[in-house]
């Protein structure tokens, strides 16, 4: 009885260590990630400001 015990708290030793290993992988690319969309945003806005000052939808098609 005592052994099945032991071998269970092992089992479930090891699987807490490998979620909590999983979860800070998954933080750090979070984290990662978060900096690249504020980087893109940035980007973007910057994109936004310097960009052409008309509307592109009130161009006539390139055909005419």
């Amino acid at each position: 009885m005592t052994t099945s015990i032991e071998e269970h708290l092992a089992h479930n030793t090891a699987a807490i260590d490998d979620m909590s290993a999983q979860m800070a992988q998954q933080w750090a690319a979070i984290r990662r990630l978060e900096a690249q969309v504020e980087r893109l945003a940035r980007l973007v806005q910057a994109i936004g400001e310097d960009g052409p000052s008309f509307a592109t939808d009130d161009m006539p098609p390139p055909h005419y």
